[in-house]
């Protein structure tokens, strides 16, 4: 015999052999154990070839095809969307439990306003507000957000909308306390929509990385010890009467939606 014919018999006689074995049950230990371990994974095999074979849709035509594709991208946008407006929702409620809490412990009366536009001028940075003259707004009011963070002041005003400066604005000063041990005055000015900075603050007096700033209530209509941000760097010149220090705000002033009104 030829080495292949050799082989194929051996095989064949194997095969046949493994077969009677199976049939008389000695293997079924064997098989058994093998069960054991693979069960678990055709398991999941065959659960995911179900829900494949149940996703599945037979389609007559391209046509089909196409209809199908965009009724699938039109549900996945409309469930973008509805994630967003969900995200929204959750963040606008957290910042109406934190005035909310502000409103109930404040000496002041204030009113809410939605943001509804934004100046785009590259040189300031100010807000449009859905509150005017007719929901009792006055010239220069503090405009709050959370739980009594200053983030501006009223500039102008119309009958049922207002223009709010943010206290990065170029053009805003806010009379500010330095809450360190000398309780220093200063003033808060904003640097063209990029930057803070409390200015004026007696050169002898000690200024910390981290002190806080709140206002110091010497403006009409903005009462003292509204939160306005943390020092994050100090600059000294010799010889000079006063120090500055660059401020960083609490919050993010390009994302504000809510805020309240401090009112008469």
């Amino acid at each position: 015999m030829t080495s292949k014919s050799k082989t194929f018999v051996s095989a064949s006689t194997l095969i046949l052999l493994i077969i009677c074995i199976h049939f008389l049950g000695w293997l079924r230990p064997i098989e058994n154990l093998l069960r054991f371990f693979v069960s678990p994974f055709s398991q999941k095999v065959y659960s995911l070839s179900i829900q494949i074979a149940n996703n599945t849709e037979d389609f007559a035509s391209v046509e089909d095809l196409k209809q199908a594709y965009q009724s699938a991208m039109e549900n996945l946008l409309a469930n973008q969307v509805q994630s967003v407006q969900q995200q929204l929702l959750e963040e606008e409620n957290s910042e109406l439990r934190n005035q909310l809490k502000f409103i109930q412990k404040k000496q002041f009366n204030t009113i809410g306003a939605e943001v509804i536009g934004k100046n785009i001028d590259p040189l300031g940075n100010t807000l449009i507000i859905n509150r005017g003259i007719v929901d009792g707004l006055k010239l220069s009011s503090a405009v709050l957000v959370g739980e009594g963070v200053i983030v501006g002041k009223v500039m102008r005003l119309e009958n049922k909308i207002a223009i709010v400066r943010l206290i990065n604005d170029g053009r805003s000063k806010v009379a500010a306390t330095l809450m360190n041990r000398e309780k220093s005055l200063g003033l808060v000015e904003g640097g063209y929509g990029i930057s803070v900075q409390m200015n004026y603050i007696p050169q002898n007096e000690n200024v910390n990385t981290g002190d806080l700033i709140v206002t110091s209530g010497l403006e009409e209509n903005v009462p003292r010890g509204l939160l306005i941000g943390t020092i994050e760097a100090v600059e000294k010149e010799a010889y000079q009467p006063f120090q500055r220090a660059v401020v960083k705000p609490l919050i993010n002033l390009d994302k504000i939606r809510l805020v309240l009104v401090v009112v008469p």
